[in-house]
């Protein structure tokens, strides 16, 4: 999936359950992930330097960048089943502690569709966070359960919800201050999903909002039968 590149900029990428923290201000999860305007979209721009008067770092003493192994790829994210739909997000959430800490987005850009304004968002600041020698340490996906609903025999269009953990982490996006540290976390995650007649993309993805109840509680694997209702909103 082609992208462009586009000049370094200093921008700040707090996890809690893909939370962008810009210079400008924060972009809570309702703007983030849920309901967007095109209108009203938000710019990330330069920042002055250490915006947040945080303490100053030797870089020597920050915590090592992770040397993670890059995950797998499941044999499902290239089966047209609600089980390879799950999968799916199920390996963007896993693998992102690695694209963060890493700085390869090839895990993100193999399933998201480039259309997908909040994915693209993410590759592109995972990126900048690489090139300003930032990386993510700990910050690790748990993902406790998913459940499916699509159209289609098989699906080619659906919704994935995961309940997840999102666990504490530190990020170092300037190497001269100190990291900030990020609290664990737990929550739903609604990713909307499409076939694309080799393996799924997800085209859209939420968060949705604290006692929801997006998801009908069934586990990994326990998906709805195809035409179902949509799960959350």
């Amino acid at each position: 999936m082609g992208r462009v590149n586009r000049p370094a900029q200093r921008i700040i990428i707090a996890v809690l359950a893909l939370l962008l923290v810009v210079p400008i201000g924060v972009i809570g999860l309702n703007s983030a992930l849920g309901p967007r305007d095109e209108e009203q979209q938000p710019e990330a721009t330069s920042a002055p330097e250490n915006p947040e008067n945080r303490p100053t770092a030797d870089p020597a003493d920050q915590p090592p960048r992770p040397d993670l192994p890059r995950p797998e790829e499941p044999a499902g994210l290239t089966e047209q089943s609600p089980e390879g739909a799950q999968a799916t997000l199920t390996y963007l959430l896993e693998s992102y502690s690695y694209m963060m800490s890493s700085g390869d987005v090839s895990t993100w850009e193999n399933s998201v569709d480039q259309q997908c304004q909040v994915c693209v968002s993410f590759l592109d600041n995972a990126q900048l966070l690489a090139e300003q020698d930032g990386y993510l340490v700990d910050g690790d996906f748990v993902v406790h359960s998913t459940t499916f609903s699509g159209t289609g025999e098989p699906p080619a269009t659906g919704e994935v919800v995961a309940d997840f953990t999102q666990e504490h982490s530190l990020l170092v996006d300037d190497p001269n201050l100190q990291p900030n540290a990020l609290e664990e976390i737990s929550g739903q995650l609604i990713a909307q999903i499409a076939w694309d007649g080799e393996r799924w993309r997800v085209t859209d993805m939420s968060i949705a909002p604290e006692g929801s109840g997006a998801s009908d509680g069934g586990g990994s694997g326990g998906a709805s039968d195809a035409g179902g209702e949509s799960a959350g909103a």
